[in-house]
């Protein structure tokens, strides 16, 4: 069971990441950050949630939730709203605008600030006038943007400008973006339509492009598996959640009709990839759990079985009446979500939260999950059993 916490913060969070060091040794003390949208003044916030003061001396399972409220440690103004957020190292924030700039911040711990080291202007425009960067990912010292414009941009830290220009990645918005390796990448756009683009081909072409067969529906986020890069989820306008595997034809693997509205964002466990989260403009959190799944050799996938349980208040029992699980394919398979014989087998979902105002980003690290929403909250949930 995860113990769920929702704590009230005077703005609405749009992106949130949790920040990784290698000085955290410990759990005790977490920090993540937050970029807000639709305020008067935007924000780019870094928290830290400490161990509850009550909770030293006592057990776990005595306590409940082990971590108290999210306290600010300081904060930037940022222009436009923020519409990516990743980490670079120990020190550096990188955040994205819907005004179509990329800033980086430092945190310096010792006065405990946030500055900006450098932006990158514009990069994303209409005949010369700005649009919104949608999204950015980054690997090592390298940043990926995409935005409304349709056009991708290559960055590296220390480098004035872009490295490379992707001017006609796209013909349409790209939603969503994420490296597969160190010059692959993939991305989602508001056609429904997957491609993968490869840094090392001289060439503006995408390698592939997937889409549903006479889907025009907007996909608005991807992840890819940890462990096998070629495995990808993505998050649809229509709350489907679909599986793709890049080596196996053009379509998605499986498709799950899960929300009720747009999912925002959908992640993989980075060590526990059998656990899969998404959050929704409906204002539900829901956790996937495909451990229980068998895994077999290779078969043609036919149907699936899935159930939930509600741990918030909107929960219920989910199964392919109300979940339609449409799959075809005959490979071979290594991980329970593009699992064989799904019929006989069943992925839990459940419920975390189930509000009124949507949940628009999640990021999850060992055995902590942090949401971001509309309503002006942070939801923080502990799942004892992941680390």
């Amino acid at each position: 069971m995860a113990d769920v916490r929702v704590s009230y913060v005077s703005q609405k969070i749009n992106k949130v990441k949790w920040r990784q060091s290698k000085r955290q040794l410990s759990q005790d003390n977490q920090s993540f950050v937050t970029g807000s949208w639709d305020d008067e003044q935007n924000k780019v916030c870094l928290w830290k949630i400490n161990k509850d003061q009550e909770a030293k001396g006592m057990e776990e399972e005595d306590f409940g939730l082990d971590e108290g409220e999210p306290n600010i440690l300081c904060e930037a103004p940022h222009l436009g709203d923020v519409t990516g957020l990743e980490n670079i190292g120990d020190d550096y924030i990188i955040a994205s605008s819907s005004c179509g700039t990329v800033t980086v911040y430092s945190h310096h711990t010792n006065s405990q600030t946030l500055g900006i080291v450098h932006q990158w202007e514009k990069l994303h425009h209409h005949n010369k006038r700005p649009c919104p960067c949608t999204c950015i990912a980054t690997q090592d010292d390298t940043v990926i943007t995409a935005g409304e414009d349709g056009r991708i941009n290559m960055l590296t830290m220390g480098h004035k400008g872009p490295s490379r220009v992707i001017e006609k990645g796209d013909s349409c918005t790209i939603n969503g973006i994420t490296f597969l390796g160190q010059s692959q990448f993939i991305t989602v756009n508001s056609s429904g339509q997957l491609k993968s683009f490869d840094m090392r081909v001289n060439t503006d072409e995408p390698t592939q492009t997937f889409q549903v067969t006479g889907e025009m529906t907007p996909l608005q986020s991807v992840d890819r598996h940890p462990g096998q890069p070629d495995i990808v989820a993505t998050g649809g306008q229509d709350g489907v959640l679909g599986v793709w595997d890049l080596r196996q034809g053009k379509m998605p693997l499986s498709l799950l009709e899960a929300h009720g509205s747009t999912i925002w964002e959908v992640k993989f466990h980075r060590t526990n990839p059998d656990h899969l989260f998404t959050c929704s403009e409906d204002g539900s959190v829901w956790h996937w759990d495909g451990s229980h799944v068998e895994q077999t050799s290779a078969a043609m996938v036919t149907a699936a079985n899935l159930t939930g349980t509600g741990a918030g208040s909107g929960g219920g029992n989910f199964t392919t009446s109300q979940l339609n699980f449409n799959t075809s394919a005959s490979v071979n398979f290594s991980n329970p979500w593009i699992a064989t014989d799904l019929a006989k087998n069943k992925v839990n979902v459940t419920t975390l939260t189930d509000g009124v105002m949507p949940v628009n980003c999640l990021d999850i690290d060992g055995h902590n999950l942090i949401c971001g929403t509309d309503g002006e909250s942070i939801i923080s949930v502990n799942f004892k059993f992941l680390r």
